[in-house]
């Protein structure tokens, strides 16, 4: 590997609305190493439906201090999603270079026999994603929460899947045994989930950044404050199981995600745009439109203080990549949520991306969710696939390695598994966010 060099350049400039910011970065770069494995660590983070509309101006304003830092460093702008704006969808895409047609994860769930619905699952998945390549590749990787993850694949590492925190909201206590006794682990491998199990209880706060929610007064009956508190808890479970993963694995690539900012903003986004864009008879007062847009801002601050949780064990050598799927809009379903994602005002998502051989890109090209992983696998130096629908990123000016035809190639092995015991609560999850037209869950209170 080629010794380091160092380097200077200017921030990509993003625009959002009206937000427009350039910053002057400085940053290390090393030297292209052609195949050769870095001495860098990649650390991913997903945040489910963050968008620079709100971001933008704080980070401006200094109020996302380490997503600001990881800004200067390095580059940061919109994320170019495509329709229709469904997470498992996307997240895939994000995980595989590959639009929905070639990874196979097309919705949340698609129905059968007998009209009943069954969520997609890891072995839907056609492509192979970013933790199974980097695991060909004999790095260590550590996935958690990643969208579409249960059952758990076999990696060089540990995979906790998406299905983990349902399951501690459904009541279950076990992560190795499903419902009717059949074997559903949701954490490979099994020697971790007694330690998983224990982190994902913990409810000591991970940050200083406080509850958005903890005082449910000063918010409508039908915000539930008390179920937006409960995705406060939830992301430090995720952040605190990663911590521990890091810890113990130091994995080569850690892939983390938090969906605290969607769902809050599926309830709050009322208070972002103007009255004009609900109807007159909405019902909401000034008063409560302010305390949910500080409220929204504040779970930002409390992603960002997460974000900073994690970054503050990754150094000047490692890539770190913060991104998001999609933004939000003014849209009102089930009477209840004032925030949806269904047009172009809010196809973009968001990037924060620094590290060595980041810079300013010469061209002016917008990234897309299809060019994550060609970019992290560029910077590791493992050849991206021709198949992938993406290409790296136009910041990241490692010289790539030529390209093979696939990484399809390889069996992808999954735990042996049955139900998780979580799939009613994320179903339950999936309606009392409209995603579903069978409406609210018994849950729901329509005001």
């Amino acid at each position: 590997m080629g010794g380091p060099r160092r380097g200077t350049g200017r921030l990509l400039t993003a625009r959002s609305g009206a937000f427009a910011v350039s910053l002057v970065l400085s940053c290390a770069l090393i030297a292209s190493c052609g195949s050769a494995p870095r001495n860098g660590r990649v650390l991913l983070i997903g945040i489910d439906g963050a968008t620079l509309r709100i971001a933008g101006p704080m980070l401006e304003q200094g109020s996302l201090p380490h997503l600001a830092t990881l800004a200067r460093a390095g580059v940061f702008g919109p994320l170019r999603s495509h329709f229709p704006l469904v997470s498992p969808r996307i997240w895939s895409s994000i995980a595989t270079g590959k639009l929905p047609d070639k990874h196979g994860i097309m919705n949340f769930a698609r129905e059968v026999a007998g009209g009943k619905r069954q969520l997609y699952e890891s072995t839907d998945r056609k492509a192979h994603a970013l933790w199974n390549i980097a695991s060909d590749a004999g790095l260590t990787v550590g996935v958690v929460n990643w969208w579409t993850t249960y059952p758990p694949e076999k990696v060089n590492g540990v995979v906790v899947s998406d299905h983990l925190l349902a399951q501690e909201l459904s009541g279950r206590r076990g992560l190795n045994r499903a419902e009717g006794g059949e074997s559903g682990p949701i954490v490979y491998p099994p020697e971790w989930s007694e330690r998983i199990a224990v982190l994902a209880k913990v409810e000591e706060p991970l940050t200083e950044v406080r509850d958005p929610f903890a005082d449910p007064s000063v918010f409508p009956d039908w915000i539930l404050p008390e179920k937006l508190s409960q995705r406060y808890r939830n992301d430090a479970a995720v952040v605190r199981i990663a911590l521990e993963i890091n810890r113990a694995v130091e994995p080569d690539l850690l892939m983390v995600f938090l969906p605290g900012i969607d769902r809050v903003s599926h309830r709050l986004w009322a208070g972002v745009d103007p009255p004009s864009s609900y109807p007159v008879d909405f019902g909401l007062d000034p008063e409560q439109r302010r305390a949910m847009a500080a409220s929204l801002r504040q779970y930002y601050a409390y992603t960002d203080a997460l974000i900073g949780r994690l970054t503050q064990h990754f150094g000047p050598n490692d890539f770190v990549m913060v991104v998001s799927d999609h933004g939000f809009e003014a849209g009102i379903k089930l009477m209840v949520l004032t925030g949806v994602h269904d047009s172009g005002k809010a196809l973009d998502g968001m990037f924060v991306a620094s590290g060595p051989d980041v810079t300013a890109p010469s061209e002016q090209r917008i990234v897309s969710v299809n060019d994550v992983t060609p970019t992290v696998l560029s910077w590791l130096g493992i050849p991206i696939g021709a198949d992938m629908d993406g290409q790296p990123a136009p910041f990241l000016k490692t010289v790539a390695v030529p390209p093979i035809a696939t990484h399809d190639t390889t069996p992808i092995e999954h735990v042996p598994h049955g139900r998780s015991g979580a799939e009613g609560a994320i179903l339950d999850q999936l309606k009392s966010l409209g995603y579903f037209e069978s409406g609210p869950t018994s849950e729901e209170r329509i005001p």
